[in-house]
């Protein structure tokens, strides 16, 4: 079985570990699990930062359930018959840990889709969001919905070949409802895992939300700054100077009395 669950977020991770402790207690069984970006509460590396961290994790990451086999990877103690594949790591975390970094697999973004299929994905796992309506439900693909978007034509295309796979989500209705292309029907799926049981918080890192009042200090101290810095996206094309696209450029310096009311 090769499984494949989106990036970050989007992962069920209780049916993951349903599936790793299956593959643990049966050594017949093959797995491969491919994803990127396994997320992990904050551990500390020493005595001292284990005990400040403590009350912050149980308080922020109460219900986020830790995937098993990140602590298999880290411990060494993943079994032969199963692999793990991720094509983005945690930037940083996993220094030294000889099998997330011989697991790793170099993929652009753009064709991790065709990379999948390449190692033989046959099973998708993804958690949804669900909105109730009077007589059906609609799903929503919620956070990267975007490899799953591109991955699950072709795993149709493979089943009308007369291979086996299987779409799976697995509901849970924390996760933001996202519209537009990110919206299924039921029939999107082949198995639907609905237990308000298994619904937690998505994992996120502290946010205090920004007030206006820090939004007009940032753009009146930007406006203090020469032009020609870089402004960087998430995941763009191609890095674009300030000084390189007209509408993000200055003309000419701010005067004092236009940087500050």
């Amino acid at each position: 079985m090769v499984i494949a669950t989106p990036l970050g977020i989007a992962k069920p991770n209780q049916l993951l570990n349903a599936f790793y402790r299956r593959a643990c207690s049966d050594r017949g069984l093959e797995l491969k699990i491919m994803t990127g970006l396994s997320l992990e509460k904050p551990q500390g590396t020493d005595e001292l930062q284990r005990r400040f961290l403590k009350p912050f994790v149980e308080r922020h990451f109460a219900d986020y359930p830790e995937l098993d086999y990140v602590q298999a990877l880290r411990s060494g103690a993943l079994p032969s018959n199963i692999e793990v594949n991720e094509f983005f790591l945690n930037p940083g975390r996993f220094l030294g840990v000889d099998l997330a970094q011989q697991g790793y697999v170099s993929s652009n973004y753009t064709h991790v889709g065709r990379d999948l299929l390449d190692h033989g994905v046959n099973v998708l796992a993804q958690m949804v969001s669900k909105k109730d309506l009077e007589h059906d439900a609609l799903f929503s693909l919620s956070s990267n919905p975007d490899i799953t978007l591109d991955l699950v034509p072709r795993m149709r295309d493979k089943e009308r070949d007369g291979q086996p796979v299987a779409i799976v989500g697995q509901v849970n209705k924390k996760l933001p409802f996202m519209v537009r292309d990110a919206l299924v029907g039921p029939e999107y799926f082949d198995f639907i895992i609905d237990d308000p049981a298994l619904e937690f918080e998505p994992f996120s890192l502290p946010n205090a939300p920004i007030e206006f009042a820090d939004h007009l200090i940032g753009l009146y101290a930007s406006a203090l700054i020469q032009d020609g810095g870089t402004l960087m996206g998430w995941t763009p094309p191609s890095p674009k100077r300030h000084r390189d696209v007209p509408k993000w450029r200055f003309e000419k310096p701010l005067r004092r009395r236009e940087r500050s009311p």
